[in-house]
């Protein structure tokens, strides 16, 4: 396999449209790396230049050392896989996965075995005959993946492969594709806007905002360390609530107020956000890192109207109106909640992200 490097990679349209700015990104050999932003950040057009299937209006990208700016598509050792499949209606599947090695004057021995392989890896050794349209969508994807694999590429591109199955589904193949990486060691770059599939499936993660990469990390240090506000907000299910709040200083320690509520913060909190008092900071609380509290506490629970109940089985989402904003908790489902009903929830402040108003960067 091979590593993947792009140095201060842009892309700019017709029109001066700049959709790719001074992207640097370094994929290392046999790592699951994950574009993963909303409609329109710049992560398809970065993984397309990455193919060759775009022009790079300057920077440079290297594949394993080589420099491949003017490299055509077809000699970049490169496999894709498209959110549309793109299989040949008139071809089976073994002709669809042959198709590739063909054209490259393989002998036929060698794509019979590497078909074969590639089928029992992904377990659609009996649908060989068959064309695409007999096909489930999950089927075609492993049939996209099959020919792929059968390539045997210094790296794989994935563009949004899941996009276009039932929920049940892409969790199925999220595991599978991540089985896949583990099987064959590979290089895999892979774009998608769900945070959920970036979540699960990566080594690494870019995220990125207009062209712009906002961060770079691993899925955790990006769920617990988020470097500003958009990623905090981006990463996690449901999002992160944000709140403006004002940091106020007392004889015990320093508080936030948001005006329905005024919460003491922890001393290792309180040291950072020390220069902020007296001025209004973004409060961020992610809806997981709340309890559920039988009555209103003063100095610790945010307190407010429920105005929507989403039982989920294993939790409860709870919306609630704190007259100023909108917070989302998760509780446990064995709390009975009604809309319109008064609820306390216990915030866990250790947890809270700070966020600079102008800025939006991290405070802590």
């Amino acid at each position: 396999m091979a590593e993947v490097k792009l140095i201060n990679v842009c892309k700019v349209y017709e029109g001066n449209v700049l959709a790719v700015d001074k992207v640097n990104i370094d994929v290392k050999d046999r790592e699951f790396v994950v574009l993963v932003g909303p409609s329109g950040c710049g992560k398809s057009t970065t993984l397309r230049m990455i193919a060759g299937l775009e022009d790079i209006s300057s920077g440079e990208l290297y594949i394993d050392g080589k420099l491949v700016n003017d490299v055509p598509p077809k000699d970049r050792d490169i496999a894709m896989v498209f959110q549309n499949y793109a299989l040949y209606p008139h071809m089976t599947v073994y002709e669809n996965m042959a198709f590739g090695l063909k054209i490259r004057k393989f002998p036929k021995e060698e794509i019979d075995q590497r078909v074969k392989e590639a089928a029992k890896i992904l377990d659609i050794e009996e649908l060989l005959d068959r064309k695409p349209k007999a096909l489930s969508g999950g089927q075609r994807q492993r049939v996209a993946v099959g020919r792929a694999i059968v390539r045997k590429p210094k790296v794989f591109l994935f563009d949004e492969p899941l996009s276009n199955l039932d929920a049940k589904l892409r969790v199925q193949m999220r595991a599978e594709i991540s089985g896949l990486h583990n099987k064959l060691k590979a290089t895999m770059i892979y774009v998608t806007h769900d945070q959920v599939e970036a979540l699960t499936m990566a080594d690494k993660i870019v995220v990125m905002k207009l062209g712009v990469i906002q961060q770079i990390g691993a899925p955790l240090e990006l769920y617990n360390e988020p470097r500003n506000k958009f990623v905090a907000g981006f990463i996690g299910s449901p999002p992160m609530n944000f709140m403006e709040v004002k940091i106020e200083k007392k004889a015990d320690g320093l508080y936030v107020n948001e005006g329905s509520f005024d919460i003491m913060l922890p001393e290792a909190i309180s040291k950072a956000l020390a220069p902020y008092a007296g001025q209004n900071v973004t409060m961020g609380i992610r809806p997981e890192d709340v309890t559920f509290s039988a009555k209103p506490v003063a100095g610790k629970t945010i307190d407010g109207t429920v105005s929507v109940v989403e039982p989920l089985g294993s939790e409860t989402h709870v919306f609630i109106n704190t007259g100023k904003n909108q917070f989302v908790g998760k509780i446990e489902p064995s709390v009975t909640v009604v809309v319109d009903g008064k609820i306390s929830l216990i915030p866990n402040m250790a947890k809270a992200k700070f966020f600079d108003l102008k800025t939006e960067l991290a405070i802590r």
